[in-house]
Order: structure tokens, then C-alpha cells, then sequence
């Protein structure tokens, strides 16, 4: 198991390498970097002091995941949540039941886009104000961070945050638990339940006043809890088994918590209604679970009208534009009501009209013209619940320069590739952004040439200006993956796998990016991440681009031990494939 990303270094403990990018020699006309000069010194040494050993709290927050709180930095000020006023039914009565209800899990579901997560925030929120949140954790798979959607982060993270409760003697209790049971983290979810969370509350339970305690524990987004790291895996078949069995296994531990007489609290479950979750639901007794669909039992509609009024007011102000400007606009288009035309086509998703009011919001277009786009991206298939939002995606990603393009970067963004070992795991250590940038660029500034139209789907650049690319949603994902929905942009991730590797091939050949190089304090970890991921690379299956001349300059400059690997299994790559011509 890997430790927080926080606390993961680039380089070995001890050691220092300095790389340096040549900027001199980068000649933006002509799309070509020079050298990249490397003088790496290692100085050996042991990370910590002979017959010392991490505590028990030490070892616990090695397991916790900062990013996964509901009010996190890296979940940011933007993170999803209801707009004023709307949601309050489904709201209300989730918190009713924390407040009154019987059954100890609260299921919330419902499809892609109908703001799950957004209401999962609000209640963080109002339970946190009232005193009532004793743990969250928001899994994330567009984080592309392990400890964002693996299971082994989940209940040492939940033990973390009931560890920094005011209850008396249960911080006390967690952690002798973890020193009589060292290898708690290496077990089954239900073994660490059991150690983490349930053994010490037992020990507690009787002291203090237990009306003072919170109530609730959230857990968002089970359904994007992965497959098993670093695992490879022969089929997408076996991954996506592997996927369902821990989720099963997530909520199996969450049950095996409220099923124990002495655990106090309720869980708040947010998930998609995938046909294995809903099943597990299904077989658990009726009085054990209270199940919410968000459905048009909580008129969505209405929701979203209010949500789109009250935005297109807000960009018109912004804009200086004459009050209702968004009227005119749906006049000539024949639209009596704008809010509410959006609202209708959204078929109840959020994420709809959300990403159509980020789109009319990019300061690069004047929003007459992007809202007149938007009313003219009409769904073909109205018998799909998706379409309206498809056309929606399409009709964004058909306003990059090279549309095709731009797909197969957001593939190799969003991890969509074959190299499994190195895009979900590899990417939680190092800088994730340059390096994608770095590889993904023929040329300086390409990011933003081919995605800066697409902003409304995808952030470029974080709050820091580092690149980013962030999804806003989970459903751009799910569109670009099915070719019934995306269409003539659909790209197998065979062919994704491909041209990743070729831009790597294109770095081998030319030593080191073509596009934009990272500042010299961003350029310390890209080229030994870079060195990593090309061993996975040249080994995979693709025609050979590359001979032993391109790697004289690698092998000679490149001196850490994962560049050695890679280089020499780039030669003997080279040197099988003479041998195979010759015998020809």
C-alpha cells in the first residue's frame, strides 16, 4: 500500500536530483526542444533514526485521505453543492430521518447528472452547522488520486475524523486498537471496521453522554470506488468484477458497522443505482435502509428552472446586459421561456444545465452567441434520456480546432488508456498536470490552442496556474467511453493506448518535450516520472519508432535507477527487432 499523496516524495528519502530543462535551445517556431541536462546526486542516508518506529497515529494518517473531506482544499471552494433554494424537499427529508428515522442507512440514488454529489455537499454542510457530522468521505475517481477512490483509504479516513471528535477517551481508544492490531491496515474492510471503529466506541460508549455525539457519517460516490491497485488485470471483464467486489465489499463494511448495537451513528450512502449496488440494497431487510431516488418526486424541473434563471441573470449582470437579455435570444428562436426550455431539455440532470450555464459563462464568446448555440443543440433521439446533455458534449467538443484531437487528450486525461499501473497509481505521486502536458504536446501551447474552447468541460489550469485537467463531471467520462452516445468522436482505447505511446516515443526521439516545459521547480519530478512510464511503453505493442541512436543521449544523461531500466529495455527492444529483420 502506498502512502498519502501528500506525504509521497518524487525521489527516495535522502536523495536529491536536479534536473534542469534547457530553455535556451527551445525554439517555439519551429517546435523543438533542445537537450534536457541532468546532474543527479544521490546522497544515501537513512530517512529516519536506527531502532525508531512510526507511532500508532502516525501509521493511521498514512491511510487517511485529507482530499476525500467534505470540506477539503482539494475538493475546493467549487465543490459541488446545491444552489440557493433548490433541493430543499430531498434535503429536508434526508435530514428528517438523520433527526428521526428508524432505519440506520440512508441510500441516496438516482441517474448520472441528477446531482448527487451537490446534495451530498449541502447535507456535509448543514450537519456540519448543526453539530451532526462525525465523518465524511467523498470517493472520487476524476481526482485521479489513489487515495480519492481506493477502499483501503476509506474506513482508516472515517476512523481519522471520529479520532478528532471532542468525545472523551475515544482518540485514546483508536490508537491503542492500532497498536494492539499493527497489521489492521493490510485487512478486510469488515476486519478494520471492527478494529478501527467499532472496538473503541465499545470502550467508550458507557462513559460519556452519548446525546452529545454526532449523527451522521457521509459517504458519496460508492459507485466510483475502484478496482484493486496495482493489480493487472487480463480483461476489462476482470476489471470491472474486481471494481463491483470491493464496492460490495464498501458498503458490506458500512452495514457490518450499523448492524453493531454499540455504533451510534447513521450513514448518508450516495451512489448511481448500478444493478450490483441496487441488488446489495435489495437483499438487505426493508427496515434496514431508507432508500431516496431523486426522481420527479422532488421536480427537479422546478429546481433546475430556478437554477438557470438565476444564472442567466447573474451573466447578464456580469456583462452589462439589459435585464432578461436571454429572452431576446429565445424569441428569435421561437423559445417563449428560456429557464424553463433548459429545464425540459435537461430530462431532470443538473449537470445539464450546469454545463450549459459554464459554457455561456467563458469570456471568450459573448453570451448571445454561446446561449444561441446551446438552444440550437437539439437532441435527435428524445426517447434518450442522455441526449439532451450529449448534444450538449457534442456540440462543445465541436467547437475545439481539431475535435478529434482534443478526444484522444482527454482520454489519455482521464486515465482512459491500457497503461493501468502507471495512470492510476504512478499519477498520485507525481506532478501529474506537467507531466500529462508535457507528453500530450507537439507543440508549445497546444493545451490551450486545442482545449480552451472546451473549459466549460474540463479545467486546464488549477488555482495555482499549474495544468490541471480536472472533468467537472463524471457523465463527460461516460460519453466519451460509449460509442452509442458520442458518435463519430468515439475512440477505442486501443487506439488512445496508441497515440499516448507515441508522444512518448516522439519525447525518446527528440530528447524531452516538444510543447511547453514546466518551471524549473515543476521540472523535478516529470523526467524520472517520464523514465517510470516509458519502461511500460516500449514494451508495449506498436510499431518501433525509435532505434538505438535515439537512446545514446538517454542512457548517458538519465542515471537514476528506474531511467536505467527503461533505457536498456529500450535497447534490447532495439536490438531484438534487428534480430528478428536479420533472420528474415
Amino acid at each position: 500500500m502506498s502512502a498519502r499523496p501528500e506525504d509521497g516524495q518524487n525521489t527516495p528519502a535522502g536523495d536529491s536530483i536536479y534536473n534542469t530543462w534547457d530553455h535556451s535551445r527551445h525554439q517555439y517556431s519551429k517546435y523543438h526542444v533542445g537537450d534536457i541536462h541532468n546532474n543527479i546526486t544521490y546522497l544515501h542516508g537513512p530517512s529516519s533514526s536506527p531502532g525508531t518506529s512510526k507511532g500508532p497515529q502516525d501509521r493511521l494518517e498514512e491511510y487517511v485521505s485529507k482530499g476525500a473531506a467534505h470540506d477539503s482544499a482539494e475538493r475546493g471552494t467549487d465543490a459541488p453543492k446545491c444552489f440557493p433554494e433548490t433541493r430543499k424537499a430531498v434535503q429536508d427529508e434526508m435530514l428528517s430521518h438523520v433527526e428521526h428515522g428508524e432505519a440506520k442507512v440512508v441510500w441516496l440514488t438516482g441517474p448520472a447528472g441528477a446531482g448527487k454529489t451537490a446534495i451530498m455537499g449541502s447535507i456535509a454542510d448543514e450537519c456540519h452547522a448543526k453539530g451532526w457530522l462525525a465523518g465524511s468521505f467523498f470517493i472520487s475517481a476524476s481526482a485521479m488520486k489513489v487515495d480519492r477512490c481506493s477502499k483501503q483509504y476509506l474506513i482508516p479516513t472515517l476512523a481519522y475524523h471520529l479520532f478528532q471528535l471532542d468525545i472523551p477517551g475515544l482518540p485514546t481508544a483508536i490508537l491503542a486498537s492500532i497498536a494492539a492490531n499493527p497489521s489492521v491496515f493490510d485487512k478486510r474492510l469488515d476486519q478494520q471496521v471492527e478494529l478501527l471503529i467499532l472496538t473503541p466506541i465499545r470502550k467508550v460508549r458507557e462513559t460519556p453522554d452519548e446525546s452529545s455525539w454526532p449523527r451522521a457519517i457521509l459517504v458519496d460516490g460508492v459507485d466510483e470506488c475502484s478496482a484493486d491497485d496495482g493489480r493487472e488485470f487480463e480483461t476489462e471483464s476482470d476489471r470491472r468484477r474486481s471494481k463491483e467486489d470491493n464496492q460490495r465489499e464498501v458498503l458490506s463494511a458500512l452495514i457490518r458497522a450499523v448492524d453493531d448495537p454499540s455504533f451510534p451513528f447513521y450513514f448518508i450512502i450516495a451512489s448511481r443505482p448500478e444493478k450490483h449496488i441496487d441488488n446489495y440494497f435489495s437483499s438487505l431487510p426493508a427496515h434496514a435502509t431508507k432508500t431516496v431516488f431523486l426522481d420527479a418526486k422532488f421536480s427537479p424541473k422546478a429546481d433546475i428552472e430556478l437554477y438557470a434563471k438565476s444564472m442567466l441573470n447573474t451573466i447578464g449582470m456580469d456583462c452589462s446586459l439589459e435585464e432578461q437579455w436571454y429572452s431576446q435570444v429565445g424569441e428569435a428562436l421561437g423559445i417563449e421561456d428560456v429557464p424553463r426550455h433548459l429545464a425540459q431539455q435537461s430530462s431532470g440532470q443538473f449537470i445539464y444545465v450546469a454545463t450549459a450555464i459554464r459554457y455561456i459563462q467563458d469570456k471568450s464568446g459573448a453570451p448571445y452567441k454561446l446561449l444561441e448555440r446551446v438552444l440550437n443543440w437539439q437532441p435527435r433521439n428524445c426517447s434518450n434520456p442522455f441526449a439532451a446533455l450529449d448534444m450538449l458534449y457534442l456540440g462543445i467538443l465541436q467547437t475545439s480546432p481539431d475535435p478529434a484531437l482534443a478526444v484522444e487528450w482527454l482520454h489519455c486525461a482521464s486515465g482512459n488508456i491500457n497503461l493501468v499501473t502507471w495512470t492510476l497509481f504512478r499519477l498520485t505521486f507525481g506532478p501529474k498536470g506537467w507531466l500529462q502536458r508535457c507528453i500530450l504536446e507537439s507543440f508549445p501551447g497546444e493545451t490551450e490552442h486545442l482545449l480552451s474552447p472546451l473549459v466549460s468541460l474540463v479545467r486546464i489550469v488549477d488555482a495555482k496556474g499549474n495544468p490541471d485537467f480536472y472533468f467537472y463531471h463524471q457523465t463527460l467520462s461516460d460519453f466519451l467511453k460509449d460509442p452509442t452516445r458520442c458518435g463519430t468522436l468515439h475512440i477505442a482505447k486501443h487506439e488512445v493506448t496508441k497515440f499516448w505511446v507515441h508522444r512518448c516515443v516522439e519525447i525518446l526521439k527528440n530528447k524531452g518535450p516538444q510543447g511547453q516545459i514546466p518551471p524549473k521547480d515543476g521540472s523535478n519530478g516529470v523526467v524520472p516520472e517520464f523514465c517510470f512510464m516509458l519502461s511500460y511503453c516500449i514494451n508495449h505493442p506498436h510499431k518501433k519508432e525509435y532505434d538505438a541512436s535515439h537512446l545514446d543521449w538517454w542512457f548517458s544523461h538519465l542515471l537514476q535507477d528506474e531511467a536505467k531500466n527503461a533505457v536498456l529495455g529500450a535497447f534490447s527492444n532495439v536490438h531484438q527487432n534487428v534480430c528478428i529483420v536479420s533472420h528474415r
